[in-house]
Order: structure tokens, then sequence, then C-alpha cells
């Protein structure tokens, strides 16, 4: 029997949680950082959390393979691998930071990057372990402890610290201290996870197996090296143009950037549920409808809730942003907004590689491309020009996507259909940041005929 909220509908929605707490954190504590910092202060205060997402590289991707691998154990089995994941975590998050600490202060101490000291050290420490932390939760279908903690590690320890700048604006210590509040923060999320474990009762009789290091070993190569070529694709960026264009243009770039990932919340809380369900349902046609109906079912929310507010951007950044506004902002952000969305459709499909264990196909094609992205950002460094810089974002995020969903047509119903579906989304938002609106309203009504022609009600009903 289909309802209106099936158990597949409430998990998304308790994964999108923390998210939309987040957008609200967001959009209260921007502009309390830009009215109450310096631009150096604050840059270096987003840097050093960058800098924290190279856990999702270091922990070697063990959390998401024992989340894969859980969903067919039994209860004893089940334990075992956790303890396993979580004795490796810990191992692995000391062992790794204390080299990347090192490494960084031998080749890297006097950088215009960030100043390097033992509260990255520790932050990177307490991330790695994090997120093997927080997939065994989700590997064990506990979305809203895992949601709760996401809120917490990710959201309210970089949202939080802007309360203490309201509380003393000129106490310099408070400046000096953002970050360490964040690490505080970080660890209470760290601690609720592990308390959840004790009182689901995961922690009973413990025993750890190390022979299961041969599963991660096998399957982690190549995810953490797909996780390294993310984190290029990301962050690096932000990086050179923090190096080489100053603090100013580093902030004008990030904040419509930071702004327009939020969307991936809804692609994150999507890929958080059926990852266990696509591989518990690997390589039969159930697997194909309930892939097809989450990618569909993000296209359809989020493509046409973007082509909606695309009047009113303006409006809504002055109103928020007051004196920090610029017309720089609003065009830049519409090229974030349209490469986040594609980058997010991308992130679905990756969560399908990963299902059917062909993320080594995922990694080698991002090979490929990984040099050319390279170059062309060290050539927009050298023109100093930032909308170069999101329009090779969103160049790299069109042909990924492309390629991508070619490669997986089998899996996608109607991939054709999806192919013209994203061409018109581009066109709308590429037209509008042009200034050819007609055009651009024109490509609304194409985007919506064809969506009405090519519906996918039936297994959109069945899945939700």
């Amino acid at each position: 029997m289909v309802t209106l909220f099936n158990k597949h509908s409430k998990n998304i929605f308790i994964s999108l949680m923390p998210g939309l707490f987040s957008i609200f954190l967001t959009f209260f504590t921007i502009p309390i950082f830009l009215n109450y910092l310096s631009k150096e202060i604050y840059a270096n205060y987003l840097i050093q959390h960058f800098l924290l997402s190279l856990g999702m590289i270091l922990n070697l991707q063990i959390g998401k393979i024992a989340s894969i691998k859980i969903q067919k154990m039994s209860l004893i089995k089940k334990k075992t691998l956790i303890s396993t994941t979580i004795f490796f975590s810990i191992t692995l998050s000391i062992i790794i930071s204390l080299c990347v600490y090192i490494f960084l202060i031998l080749f890297f101490k006097n950088n215009n990057l960030l100043e390097i000291t033992s509260s990255f050290l520790i932050g990177l420490s307490m991330t790695i372990f994090y997120i093997s932390l927080e997939f065994i939760i989700k590997g064990i279908n506990q979305f809203k402890i895992s949601s709760f903690s996401n809120f917490v590690f990710y959201s309210l320890s970089i949202s939080l610290p802007a309360i203490f700048l309201l509380s003393d604006i000129n106490n310099i210590i408070i400046f000096k201290n953002l970050f360490h509040i964040s690490l505080i923060i970080k660890l209470i999320a760290i601690f609720y996870l592990l308390f959840s474990l004790f009182n689901l009762g995961y922690f009973k009789k413990l025993r750890i197996n190390l022979s299961y290091y041969k599963i991660f070993l096998r399957r982690s190569k190549w995810m953490t090296l797909n996780s390294f070529y993310n984190q290029i694709y990301e962050y690096l960026d932000k990086y050179i143009i923090k190096i080489f264009l100053g603090p100013s243009m580093f902030i004008l770039f990030t904040i419509p950037q930071q702004i327009s990932s939020k969307l991936t919340i809804i692609s994150n809380a999507i890929i958080a549920v059926i990852l266990p369900k696509l591989s518990l349902n690997k390589g039969n046609i159930r697997q194909k409808k309930i892939f097809s109906a989450n990618l569909y079912f993000f296209f359809y929310l989020m493509g046409f809730t973007l082509i909606f507010f695309l009047p009113f951007y303006k409006t809504i950044l002055e109103w928020w942003l007051k004196e920090s506004y610029n017309e720089y902002f609003l065009d830049i952000f519409k090229i974030f907004l349209l490469l986040t969305f594609l980058g997010s459709c991308s992130k679905i499909i990756i969560s399908l590689y990963e299902a059917n264990s062909l993320e080594k196909k995922n990694t080698i094609l991002e090979t490929f491309t990984i040099i050319p992205f390279i170059l062309a950002l060290l050539l927009c460094a050298y023109l100093e020009n930032l909308f170069y810089f999101a329009f090779i974002l969103l160049l790299k995020e069109f042909i990924l996507l492309i390629i991508r969903i070619i490669y997986m047509k089998n899996f996608i119903l109607n991939y054709k259909t999806l192919i013209l579906q994203i061409i018109l989304f581009c066109l709308i938002f590429i037209c509008s940041f042009l200034k050819y609106f007609n055009l651009s309203i024109f490509s609304v009504f194409l985007i919506l005929f064809v969506t009405i022609y090519d519906f996918k009600i039936k297994i959109l009903t069945d899945e939700f």
C-alpha cells in the first residue's frame, strides 16, 4: 500500500533536517561574520574548516565500506564489524593526522593559506574518526541519530561561534579562539555517536576481527582516490584564490558558494538513505526503480524550486546581506546554484557506482579530467577573474554528469529525456546570467513541456 509518507520518505526527511537547520543558521550567522570580523580573520576561519575536509580522504573510506557491507550481516557479525571499524578508525586518525601535521610544518609553515597549529592536528583527527562513526550509524539505519550529529559536527560547529561575537565583539580572545570553540562542539557530536552505539548495545561483548582489513583494503584504494579527486574538485579553487588573489577575493567567491552549497543537503540526505537499499538490491530490476525514482525526485524537486525563485534571488540577497551585497554576488551566485545542482545529481549517480562496486570506473573517469582541471584553475588565477573559476567548475560538472549518466544508462529510466532536461535547465540559468531573459523564459516552457510529457509518476509513488 502506498502512503504519502512511507519509511523511505521519512528517512530522507530525517536526514534532511540538519541541512534545513543549517540553512537557517547560515542566513543568520554569515552577516555576523562579515560585519564583525575582518576579511583576513574570516577567510582564515573558513580555510581551517575547509582543510578539515581532508578527513574525507584520510579516513580511507572504511566507514563507508562498513556501512555497505553491514547490510546483509547477522547481529553478531555487525557488532564485530563495527568495533573493528572503530578500532581501525581511531588508529588511522591518530597516525595519519600526525603525519599530515608534520608534513605541513616541514613544508608549509610559512604560507599564505593558514597558520598551522596543534588545533588543526586535533581537528583533522576528530574529523577522520567522526566520518567513520557517522557512516556506521547510517549503515544500521539510525538516521535520526546521524542527522542530529551531522548538524552539530558540521553546521553548529561552524555557525555557533558567531553568537560569541555578538556577546562581546571587541574581545580579541574570542577572535583568536573561534576555531577552538568549533572543535569543542565537534567533540560533543563524536561523544554523542559513541554513546548512541553503546546505548543500542553494539559495544556489548566487543570483538575485533583484524582480518576485515582485507575488505577495507580491496575497496578502499578506489574509493579513497575518488574522494581525493572530489577534494581537488571542491576545494582547490578556494585554496588557489586565497593564496594568489587574497582574502577579499576569497570571501567574494566563497560566500555565494557557501550559500548555494546548501543544495547538497537534499542530495546527501537521499544518498544516505538509498546507498544501503541499492547495495541490498544489487543487480536486480528493483535497484533500477529505486535509483531512478530518487534521481528524478531530486531533479524535479530542486530543479523547479530553483527555477521558480530565479526572478527573486536579487531581492533575497539584497535583503539578507544588506551593506555587504553587490552585483558580483548575484551573478556568481547564479553560476554556483547551477553547478551545485549538477554536482548533486552527479553525487547521487556516484552512489550507484559504489553500490555496484564500480567505484573504479568513476575514478578512472575523473583521472582523465583532473590534470586539465588543475591547469585551467591556474590559468584563471593568472587572469585574476573569479567568473572564469566559476565557469570552469560549471563546465567540469556538466561534462562529468553527462558521461556518468550515459555510462549508467541501463540503471536510469529514460536517460535521454533526463539529459535533455539537464541541458534545458542549464540554458535557463546561463541565459539569465547573460541577460537573455526571453530565451531563459522560453527554456522554462520547454522543460515544463518535456517534464509533463514524461513525468515519472508511477515509480515516484511506489518509492515515496
